[in-house]
């Protein structure tokens, strides 16, 4: 009797994995996905565009680093300035505009980046003034 004991647990002992007494890795998840709001309220994960104000925006976006504390967009930025009006307003266009968003802020439980400012190698004094400011991006909240 005390052979078969024997030989049952080499057995067992022997085609049974060892786990260290560790649990098994969890798989690994998804980080909570952050958004990015803009003036057209169509919040979107590495959206293609970005509309600052109703002359201000950017366009054929191409992200990196998305979902880390900073995420850098390069794209078609196009001004327009509005003289005599915005109809009738004269579009500058800048290709290798850069936006730049930082910063996450939690609203109606979703994640958004909260601040974001434009960059461009053609920018006049004036225009690095007017749009490389840190300024604070749209959530929802701020349009309902």
């Amino acid at each position: 009797m005390l052979r078969r004991s024997v030989v049952a647990l080499t057995f067992a002992a022997i085609f049974t994995p060892v786990t260290g007494g560790l649990a098994a890795a969890a798989p690994p998840t998804t980080p909570p996905t952050i958004r990015l709001d803009d003036l057209s309220q169509l919040a979107g994960v590495k959206p293609s565009t970005f509309m600052a104000t109703n002359s201000v925006a950017l366009s054929r976006l191409h992200w990196s680093h998305w979902g880390s504390s900073t995420a850098t967009g390069t794209g078609t930025l196009k001004i327009n300035n509005c003289k005599p009006n915005c109809a009738k307003g004269q579009i500058r266009v800048l290709q290798g505009a850069q936006l730049q968003v930082r910063g996450v802020r939690v609203d109606r439980g979703h994640r958004y980046y909260w601040q974001y400012r434009i960059t461009a190698r053609a920018f006049s004094t004036q225009d690095r003034n007017m749009y490389s400011r840190w300024t604070n991006a749209y959530v929802p909240s701020d349009f309902r």
